[in-house]
């Protein structure tokens, strides 16, 4: 009989614990609240350092105003799903790319407060690749946008006589001219990308626009204006010192060539429309 009583109370402990969850897991409350609480603090942290990076990064601050204003013309063109796929892909590529180079920057101030020329290499790197992502988002910006654009706002498409093949042709001249700039100054490791060294970027690119507008139009007037500007640029650079004479006739040679050649050949094979 006490035999029968016993596994009485087994079965019904057995069928009762499938109830106690505490029991059967061994599951401890506090525990869980702290991971709970982990987990929020996580989210938390994360916010915290987006808005640090919005209040004290001035690029950040144009970084977001960028994504709005592209966000507001992807509804204007009706952009599809595959292009606000891709136009998502590329403003956060840019955006997180700014938060590595933030989190970088603060990392390498708290380890080496003075100068130190790794910690300057670690820095330029980190912008690097913000740079490419920004040039990125622009590609694709133009890519998606210019031509939509232009058949909402110029509904006779008088524009596309001007801005058509020709107008694509002459900003993958200029950001060509830009990169070789780049390249050469480089190599001849003098001044910096931006500013002084051989050869002049503002002379290259002010030259390289005067090539490319000999082949929009053939009023004379205008291209003596466009020259007079481009050499007005090329004084400028050497009057404020910071640019000689042969860096200035450098550059201007080197961005009408380069856009002199590639407009004459696309023309004489035929593949230069207006």
């Amino acid at each position: 009989m006490e035999k029968n009583k016993n596994n009485d109370k087994k079965k019904k402990r057995s069928i009762f614990s499938l109830f106690h969850k505490k029991n059967r897991y061994n599951w401890d409350i506090k525990k869980e609240r702290a991971r709970d609480k982990r987990l929020v603090d996580s989210f938390n942290f994360a916010i915290e350092g987006l808005i640090s990076a919005l209040k004290d990064e001035k690029h950040m601050k144009v970084h977001i105003l960028a994504a709005i204003i592209i966000v507001i013309l992807a509804i204007l063109i009706n952009a599809s799903k595959v292009e606000i796929l891709i136009i998502s892909l590329s403003v956060s590529f840019v955006i997180i790319t700014e938060l590595v180079n933030t989190a970088v920057e603060a990392i390498i101030d708290l380890v080496s407060p003075e100068r130190h020329p790794l910690a300057k290499l670690a820095k330029d790197v980190a912008a690097g690749a913000v740079l490419v992502a920004a040039i990125n988002a622009l590609c694709v910006g133009y890519l998606l946008f210019y031509d939509k654009l232009l058949d909402i706002f110029d509904g006779a498409n008088k524009l596309h006589v001007i801005a058509g093949r020709k107008g694509n042709i002459s900003i993958l001249i200029l950001i060509l001219v830009s990169i070789l700039v780049i390249v050469l100054k480089t190599f001849f490791r003098k001044g910096t990308p931006l500013e002084g060294g051989m050869p002049s970027g503002h002379s290259a690119i002010a030259f390289a626009a005067f090539g490319i507008l000999a082949f929009m139009t053939s009023d004379i007037r205008i291209l003596v204006l466009g020259f007079f500007m481009a050499a007005l640029v090329a004084q400028s650079r050497v009057k404020s010192g910071i640019h000689s004479i042969r860096e200035v006739l450098a550059g201007g040679l080197l961005g009408f060539s380069v856009a002199f050649a590639i407009l004459f050949i696309m023309m004489q094979f035929g593949i230069l429309y207006n």
